[in-house]
């Protein structure tokens, strides 16, 4: 059975929230950890789009990317903001643990077989 779960990213996630958690910032880790898991399932989401329907046009998969780009990254400054303005989170902890899981992402992504 392979399971589909992104092993490297959340292992540098988790190792990321106990370093910040030592530092009395866990929960704001956590967050930023929590974003970068939901844009790799929104990436997941978008590959799999494509992959179901082969017959899309190069036109509307180049448009399905941008559609899926522009989301992205409107979650990711959207809540990022929200984490600091709204939840007065850990700027620091939040941004670190974020960029990390999305280095982690892409190691996975890397890897021979996908990270699984």
């Amino acid at each position: 059975m392979k399971s589909k779960l992104p092993k490297i990213q959340l292992i540098t996630i988790l190792v990321t929230i106990a370093y910040f958690s030592s530092l009395g910032v866990g929960l704001s880790a956590a967050y930023g950890g929590l974003i970068s898991l939901m844009n790799t399932g929104l990436v997941n989401r978008h590959i799999s789009k494509q992959r179901e329907d082969l017959t899309i046009s190069a036109q509307a998969s180049v448009g399905m990317m941008a559609i899926s780009v522009i989301m992205r990254m409107a979650l990711v400054v959207g809540l990022t903001l929200a984490g600091h303005f709204l939840l007065k989170l850990s700027t620091d902890a939040l941004i670190v643990s974020l960029v990390l899981g999305l280095i982690g992402f892409l190691i996975d992504k890397m890897l021979p077989n996908g990270g699984q």
